[in-house]
């Protein structure tokens, strides 16, 4: 038997993997018995997992009506990208401040990227979502890097977010081959301790992310659907 907090993991990294992958949609109400019953899950854990879905900006719940999985907007992405610009910038700002090229743990990432055969056809969601990470990674092992923990704390609270909308642009032909590269070279950069052209480079890297994805989601809400 699962002990409780196990449960309770499995249950968030269900819903999440869910909702980033849009499997549930935005404006989506999450029916908690229906829920319950299909997981084979009390209560008490998916209220749990409510919660922490919450805090992290995937869902919103409203007393006596439910709990609703947030929109995607082009209004919430940009307020995303600016965030993202002013966390990553500054991450890189420390690394120059204390002096630190060698990111043993961004360089394995890199290597680990580099090394990926990707397929012509994908087995399952499953297949999908754990590429995508594989990728979407490096910006959370580069903000950790900085070394402050408020920092990566407030950035991984919102990674899974970020991720949603990372994952509608990520599959896109040429879009693995431009990160790759990109990665690759934001690495080349840091490590050569050229932090001000590393800092000019991902900023390049997270305008040209915007510009594309604010036409998929222009696309997006161009169809009226009223979810994305």
């Amino acid at each position: 038997m699962l002990k409780y907090q196990n449960i309770s993991t499995s249950i968030l990294q269900f819903l999440r993997r869910q909702i980033v992958c849009g499997k549930i949609k935005g404006g989506e109400r999450l029916n908690e018995n229906q829920l319950s019953a299909e997981l084979g899950v009390s209560r008490p854990p998916l209220r749990e997992t409510f919660r922490i879905l919450e805090t992290e900006s995937l869902v919103r719940t409203t007393p006596r009506i439910g709990t609703f999985v947030t929109k995607l907007s082009g209004p919430d992405f940009n307020q995303i990208c600016d965030f993202r610009i002013m966390v990553e910038s500054f991450a890189v700002q420390q690394l120059k401040t204390i002096g630190i090229k060698e990111l043993p743990g961004l360089e394995r990432l890199v290597e680990e990227q580099n090394a990926v055969k990707i397929p012509k056809k994908f087995i399952d969601d499953e297949q999908k979502y754990t590429l995508f990470w594989q990728f979407a990674n490096f910006h959370i092992e580069l903000v950790e890097s900085a070394g402050n923990s408020y920092l990566t704390q407030w950035y991984r609270g919102l990674a899974s977010n970020i991720a949603r909308y990372q994952y509608l642009f990520f599959f896109q032909p040429g879009s693995i081959a431009k990160d790759l590269k990109d990665h690759t070279q934001m690495l080349a950069l840091i490590k050569s301790g050229q932090f001000h052209e590393a800092q000019t480079f991902l900023n390049a890297h997270l305008e040209y992310q915007r510009k594309k994805l604010m036409q998929t989601l222009s696309r997006f809400e161009a169809s009226d659907t009223g979810t994305i």
